[in-house]
């Protein structure tokens, strides 16, 4: 029996053209400035929209097809669309919509450049890529060069003895797919196992709220239906003594 064996390896592009990667970056920043200064939140909840689709391109762009795939589902086909809904059949005043909201964007911006540098000191941007050869892991850093000891040094942290090592080695016939991980089974060992508590505590969160909306709700539709009926036996009690003045006024002219 011939078995056929190939590597599998991992890079931050996943085969694409860099700028390719760097367009997603460039529209979903644009379309996140578009959210904060629309006045008209429709408009802004459709930039949201665009803006979950321009993250869930990245992301099956880099591989990761389970979580863009949940991004297009969750965020673009419920919860946009639920708010969509909810702003086009509330009744938005134009004076909201023509109020100055340029006071935010002030804010946004700090808030923005906060984020993105603690973002860029948190995540280990240079263990992101590696390869076979340093002339390639530079120019996959934008021609910046690194030096052997470097190199050295990020895959001895990355527990890897030397340049070649495989990340997966598999096969071409079907039980070569029993050893793979997917992304599925990499989010379900991590959620069900390690994490199941927190997993546990934000299902019981979810159902918390939901309960407290719905009694929310229904306490509100009461009060208005009594005070809906307390207004009309007053109207009713109003509209009785009237009648019978008027009778009473009918009956001293006669």
């Amino acid at each position: 029996m011939n078995f056929s064996f190939f590597v599998v390896t991992e890079n931050h592009t996943n085969g694409y053209v860099d700028y390719i990667i760097d367009s997603f970056f460039f529209f979903s920043i644009f379309a996140t400035i578009c959210v904060i200064i629309n006045k008209n939140p429709i408009v802004s909840v459709l930039f949201l929209i665009f803006l979950f689709i321009i993250i869930a391109s990245y992301l099956i762009t880099l591989g990761l097809s389970y979580i863009g795939l949940s991004y297009l589902l969750v965020y673009v086909g419920a919860v946009s669309i639920l708010f969509l809904f909810i702003l086009m059949l509330i009744n938005v005043r134009i004076s909201e919509l023509l109020s100055n909201t340029g006071n935010s964007i002030l804010l946004a911006i700090v808030i923005a450049i906060c984020f993105i540098y603690t973002v860029n000191q948190v995540l280990p941007d240079s263990l992101a890529a590696y390869s076979n050869y340093i002339d390639y892991l530079s120019s996959l850093f934008y021609g910046v060069r690194f030096s052997v000891e470097y190199i050295n040094y990020v895959f001895k942290i990355l527990n890897i003895n030397n340049y070649t090592s495989p990340l997966l080695v598999t096969s071409n016939i079907w039980d070569g797919s029993l050893g793979e991980t997917t992304h599925i089974t990499a989010i379900g060992n991590i959620m069900y196992t390690g994490y199941s508590i927190w997993l546990i505590e934000v299902s019981v969160l979810l159902l918390v709220a939901m309960v407290g909306s719905i009694l929310i709700t229904i306490k509100k539709s009461e009060m208005e239906l009594k005070s809906s009926g307390t207004e009309l036996d007053i109207s009713g009690v109003i509209y009785g003594m009237n009648m019978d003045t008027a009778f009473r006024r009918r009956d001293s002219h006669t």
